[in-house]
């Protein structure tokens, strides 16, 4: 290769066009340089390494509850609204039987009955009455013979759709209460 060969290749070499630098190289270019330079300035010293170390470590916990924080918020709203909503039916009604009557409570007194065709013998029912004086609910007692008679139990179940009782009341105010009726054909005796 001689002298005027080199020549020619330097010519033609300045003949190219300029190459430009991609965007995207020059960007990742800055962040390897502002990398470099936030690494010197954490080896400072150790009081910038703590700080920095620090910094990290509270972004890092921030990312990490981010996600986690709004689930566990409506979570826990949603069940203490459900345990706030169910707590009312949570109570246990307590029916204190042979207590001495005082002006504070009354107990449920009947107020009208009909009566269906009842048997001469007497017959025995427990029943849930409710603050308006209504027989919300009825069990029949264990042993009691009568209830194998359908047509007794409809009829007393007739009876007892029939029947209004003076509500009980508690400081005042009427309750819901349970009660036994003895159900005789001419008469209804309520203890409760």
């Amino acid at each position: 290769m001689d002298f005027g060969d080199v020549r020619y290749i330097r010519e033609s070499l300045r003949a190219l066009p300029k190459p430009t630098i991609p965007a995207k190289t020059s960007g990742q270019l800055l962040v390897v340089a502002s990398r470099e330079a936030a690494r010197r300035r954490r080896r400072a010293s150790l009081p910038t390494f703590v700080k920095d170390l620090w910094s990290g470590v509270s972004l890092w916990f921030d990312n990490l509850m981010r996600p986690v924080a709004l689930p566990f918020a409506g979570g826990l709203v949603s069940a203490l609204l459900l345990f706030a909503a169910l707590a009312p039916s949570l109570t246990v009604q307590r029916v204190v039987t042979g207590d001495v009557p005082t002006g504070l409570s009354t107990t449920a007194t009947l107020e009208s009955s009909i009566s269906y065709n009842l048997s001469d013998s007497e017959i025995a029912i427990d029943v849930v009455i409710d603050e308006h004086g209504r027989v919300v609910d009825y069990t029949i007692p264990p042993g009691e013979d009568w209830a194998r008679n359908p047509d007794l139990v409809r009829n007393i179940e007739n009876t007892l759709l029939l029947t209004k009782f003076v509500p009980a009341t508690l400081f005042g105010q009427p309750a819901a209460t349970k009660a036994r009726i003895t159900l005789r054909r001419s008469q209804m005796e309520v203890r409760g």
